[in-house]
């Protein structure tokens, strides 16, 4: 079996939700490059500010996981890697298929 073929037998699925983040900093833009650089992440947007602090970011991930479970691992990391991120809130039923 040839890795071209392993690879594509692979199913990868593509979600998209909205989350917010709560973070200590005043650094909006620093936030969402910190969000993009998370494995899996595809796209950050900003989609709402909501004050000092808390912002709300449309996100499209990549996974094999359910969307529950990817998007369960983008909230464990963001908040593990980045100090700064103190929270992180996904609007379950805003999760698509893509």
């Amino acid at each position: 079996m040839k890795l071209l073929q392993i690879l594509s037998e692979i199913e990868f699925k593509t979600y998209e939700a909205m989350v917010k983040v709560v973070y200590k900093d005043d650094s909006t833009t620093k936030i969402g490059e910190l969000l993009r650089a998370l494995p899996g992440v595809t796209t950050v947007t900003l989609a709402s500010d909501l004050g000092k602090g808390r912002q709300v970011y449309k996100i499209k991930v990549i996974s094999q996981k359910s969307p529950q479970e990817a998007f369960g691992a983008l909230r464990t990391n963001a908040l593990s890697k980045y100090s700064t991120i103190v929270g992180v809130k996904v609007a379950d039923k805003t999760i698509e298929k893509k």
